[in-house]
């Protein structure tokens, strides 16, 4: 990871967590205002918020620390346990909502008072929840870093949660209508059951080493073209047994790759190293990749292969 994509990655995350602070200032105050049920569900939902902004900056910083006698494969893994906290924690927020919203509609409808001000308050802390989750996703998906997209994924739950609640005080300020509010409070708690699962899922997948299509599909689309009837050289016979770890924003590949037979041990490292840099670039510059030679002994491999050895004695 290069000292560009650290600073980058710290720098959004850091700014998370102020930009959540802030917004959760606002929201607490709008809720003060209007006791509304929806908008306290909104104010709950960006205090996990604040916490999971905090667990992703730790997250990112070390996740940045290269690979150590003790962690010989780097440190990226961090960032799919808090990418599954967080959804873990979107979850609880989401059932703890469900479970007020359910209480609330059993109850007589509480009267909501200064929804004009509640609405401006909630308007500007969406407004810039918006812009900060658009930020994490870009910056975390450009920089392959799973703990600032799973961040950016919540605060844009939070945005979606934000722009019901003022629909319901729109509609609370002209109609009177009070019970819209623990309704929209509770489709908002189902709405955060749902997101919470699939980011938790997804970062129990990497966790366990689930493989990910898309890598694997981009090396075995680099294998092809190296192969004999391929555009790239060297060429190779065949390869198999293609595996890859994607650890935050680093990958960790390994390949076999089979080459004429009669091969020097010098020309099939030189091919062998040519192809781990390819695959490394593949996948984004990040990572390790382990490429090992077989001899081929397949009928007219020696035919297929000429360019091979064309190319590796030039």
């Amino acid at each position: 990871m290069t000292l560009l994509v650290r600073m980058t990655q710290t720098t959004i995350a850091t700014s998370a967590v102020v930009v959540s602070l802030v917004i959760l200032a606002l929201k607490l105050a709008a809720w003060w205002m209007t006791k509304s049920d929806a908008v306290l569900s909104d104010a709950l939902e960006s205090i996990v918020n604040v916490v999971a902004s905090g667990m992703t900056l730790g997250a990112v910083r070390v996740a940045a620390k290269p690979p150590d006698a003790e962690h010989p494969y780097g440190h990226g893994r961090v960032e799919f346990v808090s990418a599954a906290v967080e959804g873990g924690m979107l979850v609880a927020a989401g059932a703890f909502i469900l479970i007020h919203s359910v209480g609330a509609l059993m109850r007589d409808a509480p009267a909501i008072t200064e929804t004009g001000w509640g609405l401006a308050l909630v308007a500007t802390g969406g407004v810039i929840n918006l812009a900060l989750a658009m930020a994490l996703i870009s910056t975390g998906r450009r920089t392959d870093s799973a703990a600032l997209v799973a961040d950016g994924v919540h605060v844009l739950s939070d945005s979606i949660t934000t722009a019901a609640v003022i629909v319901g005080l729109v509609i609370i300020r002209f109609t009177g209508w009070t019970w819209v509010d623990p309704v929209i409070a509770l489709a908002l708690g189902c709405l955060l059951l749902s997101m919470g699962w699939r980011v938790a899922k997804s970062s129990v997948n990497r966790l366990i080493d689930r493989q990910d299509d898309g890598d694997i599909a981009k090396l075995t689309a680099l294998l092809t073209s190296h192969l004999a009837e391929g555009s790239r050289t060297p060429t190779i016979c065949s390869f198999h047994k293609v595996r890859c770890r994607h650890d935050g924003s680093m990958h960790w590949i390994d390949m076999h790759i089979r080459v004429p037979s009669e091969m020097s041990v010098a020309q099939s490292h030189d091919i062998a190293t040519e192809i781990e840099r390819s695959a490394i670039e593949a996948l984004g510059g990040s990572g390790e990749a382990t490429a090992h030679c077989e001899p081929c002994d397949r009928q007219g491999c020696l035919c297929a292969c000429a360019r091979t050895r064309s190319t590796s004695t030039s």
